[in-house]
């Protein structure tokens, strides 16, 4: 459930009763502000949550504040009227678009505490890698912030935003030289790096597994899920092929490197795939119809780049197994 905390004015007053005037919505009060407004609180199951936002996106002077609602006292009665069985994608839906600008800010944001993570996780995976230790690769990636930047591009593709496409690119390619650099300087310094475990040959098993992740990262994003991203970022392994590709280029292993480099492009251009799949079929487009042709018009183009770019890797695959002697 939801509170939603709507400040109008008084003349509209009747309008929103008629949009709040469903059976998804619980309860309502409302009370009257100093300004000459009206301050409506309503009670809102989540599966209608995001239809009744957009009814309100498009009103003018009218500010909504959403509340997530851990529970209430009575329970609330279910709804009677199970007329309508079919379940479809938005049925899986708990978290509105709204609260989703919320969450996928934050991750894309080049704070302090971003780039400290991501040179954290970066020490972590490198010596994960040169002592071969499966545990601490894994807390490399559990630690590491790369998946917010690919998730947060594939969302603001979907509501063709640039602003969250610029922003998502620009920590994605800061985050990765900054991943890169290190594990560059450190393959350097550290000597004969040729006797790591090397990332296997790229295959489609790896695309099928990055494209998984993705649909399950942004699935677990709509239904308010988070904490079930740490097994989402342990399952994309962005982080540790990254930095194998910056230390074996360091050491002057560049085949070994562009090999494990190619894994990790693979893995970001698949979550991207899924990332933007995945929230257009959820319903996740602008509120206004003349934004909503322009971000379909966009999520159109970005799609058939990645793909593009995912074709290219298939081939790229295959041309790496077959002139490595694939057994």
């Amino acid at each position: 459930m939801r509170l939603l905390e709507i400040i109008i004015k008084k003349e509209d007053k009747e309008a929103l009763e008629k949009i709040l005037d469903v059976e998804e919505v619980i309860e309502k009060w409302i009370s009257e502000t100093v300004d000459e407004k009206l301050v409506v609180k309503a009670l809102i199951r989540d599966e209608h949550t995001k239809e009744l936002l957009n009814d309100l996106e498009n009103k003018s002077d009218c500010r909504v504040v959403i509340h997530p609602v851990e529970g209430v006292l009575p329970k609330p009665e279910s709804v009677e009227n199970k007329e309508d069985k079919t379940i479809g994608f938005g049925k899986f839906i708990a978290i509105s678009k709204e609260e989703l600008y919320s969450d996928v800010d934050e991750p894309v944001s080049l704070s302090a505490n971003f780039i400290l993570m991501v040179v954290l996780s970066s020490f972590v995976a490198g010596i994960g890698i040169l002592k071969d230790n499966v545990a601490i690769i894994i807390g490399a990636m559990v630690i590491a912030p790369f998946l917010g930047p690919n998730m947060s591009m594939a969302f603001g593709t979907t509501l063709g935003d640039l602003k969250i496409i610029k922003k998502s690119m620009i920590t994605g390619v800061v985050s990765t030289l900054i991943a890169l650099v290190i594990s560059f300087f450190w393959g350097m310094l550290a000597g004969d790096v040729g006797n790591i475990t090397m990332d296997p040959k790229p295959s489609i098993e790896d695309i099928i597994l990055a494209l998984v992740c993705g649909f399950a990262g942004v699935i677990s994003a709509l239904g308010g899920q988070g904490g079930s991203l740490v097994g989402v970022m342990v399952a994309a392994a962005l982080v540790p092929p990254l930095v194998r590709a910056g230390l074996l280029l360091g050491g002057a292993y560049y085949t070994d490197a562009l090999n494990s480099f190619v894994i990790f492009a693979t893995n970001i251009i698949c979550l991207n795939i899924a990332g933007i799949i995945t929230f257009y079929l959820a319903g996740i487009q602008p509120g206004k119809w003349w934004e909503k042709e322009n971000a379909k018009k966009k999520t159109r183009n970005a799609f058939l780049i990645w793909s593009l770019a995912l074709a290219l890797i298939i081939i790229a695959v295959f041309l790496i197994r077959k002139l490595g002697g694939d057994e």
